[in-house]
C-alpha cells in the first residue's frame, strides 16, 4: 500500500492538522491548495488515497475524480470528500463520478483520517470471490413458451438416459400439475419442495428425494394447488442449486415460468432446452422467448432449441426454423403412441424400451447438448 496521501485543502492550518494526524498512522501527506493544482500534479505523485476539502461548487472537482479513476495507478484508491453539505447536488455528482465517501466538514480531523485509513486498509484486502450457489453438477432447464409440446416427456426421458451411469435429480418446477409424478407413476405424497425447503444445510438433500427404479431421484412440485405458493420461487431455486452439489445432472422441468426464480434458473443453467413445435405459432413463440434471453444477456450457445414431434408433412422443419430464429435447431421426430402411453402410464420409454427408435434420437440429443456428459453415459 502506498503510504502517500494527496490532500487538497485551501487552509494552511487545516493542512498542518491533517499532516500531523496522518503522520501518527505512518502516512505521508502531499498538499495542494486547489483541485486544479491536484489535477496537474496527480501523474507525478502516485498515492494510496486522496482527501479533498470541497469549497463551494468547484467545477474542477468532477473532472479530477474522473481523472483519478481513469488512471491505472489510482483507479481503485479511496477518494474522500470533506464537504459542508453531504446531500448537495455537487457532492452527488462527485460520488457518481467515483468519489468513495463524503464526510461533513464538522467532523474532527482525527475522525476524517481514521475513516481514510480504514478505507485504505480495506482497499488492500483482496476481494473474496463470491461463492457460487451452483455446484459442480450440470444444470439443465427444460422450458418453452407453450404447453403441450412435450417438455415433461423430454425431461423425464433425458434424465433416465443419463441416470444409466450417473447421479441424476429431476425437479418438477411446474406447480399445480404434477406431471413428473405421473410420468414416473409416483404417489402424490412423495416429498415435494414444500417439505424439503427447510432442510438444514448439513443434511444430504439428494438422499431425501424419492428414487425411481430407473435411477432418477425426483423432487416433485406439491400435489395440492394451495401449497404451491407456500414456498417462494427463490427458495425452490436454492434447493435446485443445492442439488447440483450432489448430482452429476440436475434436470429441471421449468415449463413457461418466467418469474424471479425462473429467470434466475435460466441465467444460471449450463444448458437451456427450449422446446417448441414445428408450426408457425410454435416458432413465433420460440422467437419471442429467445428475444427475452437476449435481453437477459444469456449466451445463445447455452440454449438448445428443440423442435419436438416433427413429422414429414409439417410445413416447418429444423432448417426453416433455424433461419427464422437465427439459432441452430435440433429436431426430434414424433414419439408416436408409444410416447403418449409411456407418459400417461408412468413407464418412461428410455427405461422400459431403451432400444426404441425415438429413445435413440434422445441419446443423440444428449450428445448434441453436452458432449462431456454424453462421454460418461452408458451406450
Amino acid at each position: 500500500m502506498l503510504k502517500r496521501v494527496l490532500v487538497v485543502s485551501w487552509r494552511a492550518t487545516r493542512s498542518e492538522t491533517i499532516a500531523k494526524a496522518l503522520d501518527k498512522h505512518g502516512l505521508e501527506m502531499v498538499a495542494f491548495e486547489s483541485v486544479r493544482a491536484a489535477a496537474r500534479g496527480l501523474a507525478k505523485t502516485p498515492a494510496g488515497a486522496v482527501l479533498i476539502e470541497v469549497t463551494g461548487d468547484d467545477p474542477a472537482l468532477v473532472p479530477l475524480i474522473q481523472q483519478i479513476r481513469a488512471d491505472a495507478t489510482h483507479a481503485s484508491i479511496p477518494v474522500i470528500l470533506v464537504v459542508a453539505d453531504p446531500s448537495s447536488a455537487p457532492v452527488a455528482e462527485a460520488i457518481a463520478a467515483g468519489a468513495t465517501e463524503a464526510l461533513p466538514r464538522s467532523s474532527s480531523t482525527q475522525a476524517i483520517v481514521e475513516s481514510l485509513r480504514g478505507r485504505m486498509e480495506a482497499a488492500e484486502v483482496p476481494a473474496t470471490p463470491p461463492r457460487s450457489r451452483k455446484g459442480a453438477g450440470e444444470l439443465w432447464v427444460v422450458c418453452g413458451p407453450r404447453g403441450g409440446v412435450g417438455r415433461t416427456l423430454l425431461a423425464v426421458n433425458l434424465a433416465v438416459i443419463v441416470a444409466e451411469s450417473q447421479r441424476v435429480a429431476l425437479v418438477d418446477n411446474v406447480p399445480r400439475f404434477g406431471s413428473v409424478l405421473m410420468a414416473f407413476n409416483l404417489p402424490p405424497q412423495a416429498p415435494t419442495w414444500v417439505e424439503l425447503a427447510d432442510l438444514p444445510p448439513e443434511e444430504e438433500l439428494l438422499d431425501r428425494l424419492t428414487s425411481h427404479p430407473s435411477g432418477v431421484s425426483v423432487l416433485p412440485a406439491p400435489g395440492r394447488p394451495e401449497l404451491s405458493d407456500a414456498v417462494s420461487p427463490a427458495a425452490v431455486g436454492a434447493l435446485i442449486f443445492r442439488l447440483t452439489n450432489a448430482a452429476d445432472l440436475v434436470m429441471v422441468d421449468q415449463g413457461g415460468r418466467l418469474d424471479n426464480g425462473g429467470i434466475d434458473l435460466l441465467e444460471s443453467a449450463d444448458h437451456m432446452l427450449l422446446v417448441g413445435t414445428p408450426d408457425n405459432p410454435g416458432v413465433v413463440g420460440l422467437r419471442g422467448w429467445l428475444r427475452i434471453c437476449d435481453q437477459l444477456k444469456i449466451p445463445r450457445q447455452r440454449i438448445s432449441v428443440i423442435l419436438n414431434g416433427v413429422l414429414p408433412y409439417h410445413p416447418v422443419d429444423a432448417e426453416r426454423a433455424r433461419r427464422v430464429l437465427e439459432q441452430p435447431v435440433l429436431a426430434l421426430s414424433h414419439g408416436g403412441i408409444d410416447g403418449v402411453r409411456s407418459l400417461s402410464g408412468g413407464e418412461p420409454l428410455a427405461w422400459k424400451h431403451p432400444s426404441n427408435r425415438w429413445v435413440k434420437q434422445m441419446r443423440g440429443l444428449v450428445a448434441e447438448i453436452s458432449p462431456e456428459l454424453a462421454a460418461k453415459a452408458k451406450h
